[in-house]
């Protein structure tokens, strides 16, 4: 990685004024020091066959043209990123109509009706929980990602992807269903 041209005691609240200044080179460190971990949410929130790496040059296009709307006094520089990409990625394929919550799903109907044990995920690493969420079927990770790990109610879920609450809820137990059968085929020798 390169060297930033910036002393590491810039803050962000620093960093923000020089953006919003035009100064290249700050424009250059908030990417530096964001890019990487705004990438992993957009490959995270990115369907199959598609690059994540578009949803972060679509997301920093947005938080740049937007910068100026960032309240330092109602939070921190990274959520607010964060919710930038996620909402902004969301937005994109949401408008692509490139996932759907499928109705009638074989996995599904052969799953069982009991709550899945989270005792059996606890073996696994994040890299091996990462890619089990990344093959739920596209609708049902999102669902995952946003409510079991970004922390959303299924009342901001269904408004960022144009679902019913009540859908996110079946939606997210589903995915849940899914991930255990996942973990069980994947653990039989």
């Amino acid at each position: 990685m390169e060297a930033s041209p910036f002393p590491y005691t810039m803050t962000d609240l620093q960093l923000i004024e020089a953006c919003l200044r035009q100064e290249r080179s700050a424009q250059y460190e908030l990417v530096r020091r964001y890019g990487p971990r705004l990438l992993t949410v957009c490959r995270r929130f990115t369907p199959a066959g598609h690059t994540a790496e578009d949803s972060l040059q679509d997301a920093f296009v947005l938080v740049f043209r937007h910068l100026e709307r960032f309240d330092p006094g109602k939070g921190e520089l990274w959520p607010w990123m964060k919710t930038v990409t996620i909402r902004e990625t969301l937005k994109k394929y949401r408008r692509q109509a490139l996932w759907t919550l499928p109705i009638e799903d074989p996995v599904l109907e052969a799953l069982q009706d009991g709550a899945p044990d989270p005792r059996e995920l606890q073996d696994l690493g994040a890299e091996e929980i990462l890619q089990l969420i990344a093959r739920l079927p596209e609708g049902y990770s999102e669902v995952f990602n946003l409510v079991a790990i970004e922390g959303y109610t299924h009342e901001e879920c269904a408004a960022l992807m144009g679902i019913s609450a009540g859908t996110s809820r079946s939606t997210l137990s589903r995915a849940r269903r899914i991930l255990q059968l996942q973990y069980q085929k994947q653990s039989l020798p």
